[in-house]
Parts: structure tokens; C-alpha cells; sequence
């Protein structure tokens, strides 16, 4: 009897977890942009997480746009990561959009100079109905003027540049010369081939429980998010663009 009324105890033990910092790479100034529950900081390697770009900048102008991240390594208990994705929000896409205009989304695959193939997911509004051979013209010169600026820029460069405006307002304004345009934007952008960016099969798992903290030397972010220019910025200095 005193044996069966001895407690059985449970030989599984739980694995001590700790918070883990996430770090955002070079281009966006080494942030940090939350931390990540985990028993090791290694189970974090080769996951992607998607962060707000307001986040890292401060600007409330940019919280139009997703960057994607993934966990690349560790380095003093910090997970590092690298970009890998750009990509403008469902609602932005909706408020731009209106009647009476016409909307072309083109898909087009661009090489940069560091050999990865990326691929690229535009969207072109125009400020009113026209026809069918102009919208296919605009198109062309629009895909033509991509893969001109990617050949000349690394991975981490063609991101920077979407970030900071300097490829699609460019693009806009020089085709607005045939057709005035209401919106030119890139959608979304990734790697064509994952591996290039060092994934593994786990490559769409996601970090859990992120907890956000908040972004350091908030001045300085926002100092560098005002020399930007953010698809709204472009959207109201393009249509003061006499049209051709």
C-alpha cells in the first residue's frame, strides 16, 4: 500500500529558454529589432520574420512597406540577419487604386550584379483610362529601365534603393513623360532562388514570439527617415509633373 501511494515522479525536464536579440543588418543601421524566445539562440538560424519599416525608421511615412529578414547566424548571443524581401502592404495597394483609371500589375525577373535572380512584382496606376498600346508601351520601358538599375546593383543595393525611393520615383517621373502616372511601385521583390540567400527547408518558418522593442537613437532614425522618400512623397511630387 505505501508504495502505490508514493507520488510518481515526471523525469521530463522543460529546457531553460532565453530572450534572444534580433539585429538588423548593415543597410538599416545594425537596429534592434526585438527579441525571440528560445532554448538556443542556433534554433533561430535560417528563419524568416517580416518587420515594418516605420519600425527601423521611425517615419510613420514608411509604414506602407515589409521587409523581410532571416536569421543568418549568431554573434555574441545576438541573432543577426539579412534582407531578403521588400514588400508594400495589401491597404496601400487598395487606397491608390480608384475608378476611372487603369491598373496594370507586371511581374518581371531581374539579375543584379552580385548574380542573384530576383523577382519583381510592379504595380502602375495611371491618372486616367487610356489605351491598351500606351499602358503595353509604359510597360515595356518600365521593365527595360528595372533591369538596367538591378545590373548595376547588388542584392542589398537594390533593396536600399526601393527603401529610399531612388529607383521607383526616378522610373515614374521619366514615364509619366508619355503617360501621366498615379502610382508606380514595386509590389513585392525576393530571391527567384532561396539558397542564394543561404536558406534552408525551414526557410518560411517564422520567429516566435517576437516582442518588439523600441528602436535606439530614435533622433538619428529620424533625421535619416526625412532625407527618404515614401510612396506617398513620391506620389505627390510626380503629379505636379506636367504630362506629355
Amino acid at each position: 500500500m505505501a508504495n502505490e501511494e508514493q507520488k510518481k515522479v515526471s523525469r521530463i525536464k522543460d529546457k531553460k529558454k532565453s530572450w534572444f536579440t534580433i539585429i538588423a543588418p548593415k543597410i538599416f543601421g545594425l537596429k534592434d529589432m526585438g527579441e525571440s524566445y528560445l532554448s538556443t539562440a542556433s534554433e533561430a538560424v535560417g528563419r524568416v520574420m517580416k518587420i515594418n519599416l516605420k519600425e527601423l525608421t521611425g517615419n510613420v511615412k514608411d509604414q506602407n512597406v515589409n521587409i523581410s529578414f532571416k536569421v543568418t547566424h549568431v554573434q555574441n548571443n545576438k541573432l543577426m540577419t539579412a534582407a531578403v524581401g521588400y514588400h508594400l502592404s495589401p491597404a496601400y495597394v487598395k487606397r491608390v487604386v480608384r475608378k476611372n483609371i487603369d491598373r496594370k500589375d507586371d511581374y518581371v525577373v531581374l539579375k543584379t550584379k552580385d548574380n542573384k535572380e530576383v523577382i519583381v512584382k510592379t504595380l502602375m496606376v495611371t491618372l486616367n483610362q487610356t489605351k491598351r498600346s500606351i499602358r503595353a508601351k509604359i510597360s515595356l520601358l518600365m521593365k527595360e529601365g528595372l533591369k538596367e538599375e538591378a545590373s548595376q546593383m547588388t542584392f542589398n543595393m537594390l533593396i536600399n534603393g526601393l527603401v529610399l525611393q531612388k529607383i521607383q520615383y526616378p522610373l515614374k517621373k521619366k514615364l509619366s513623360k508619355i503617360y501621366p502616372l498615379r502610382e508606380l511601385s514595386v509590389r513585392s521583390l525576393s530571391l527567384k532562388d532561396m539558397s542564394q540567400a543561404g536558406e534552408d527547408s525551414e526557410q518560411y518558418a517564422k520567429v516566435e514570439k517576437v516582442k518588439t522593442s523600441p528602436i535606439a537613437d530614435n533622433s538619428a532614425a529620424q533625421s535619416q527617415s526625412q532625407e527618404s522618400l515614401s510612396p506617398e512623397a513620391g506620389q505627390e511630387e510626380a503629379s505636379e509633373e506636367p504630362s506629355a
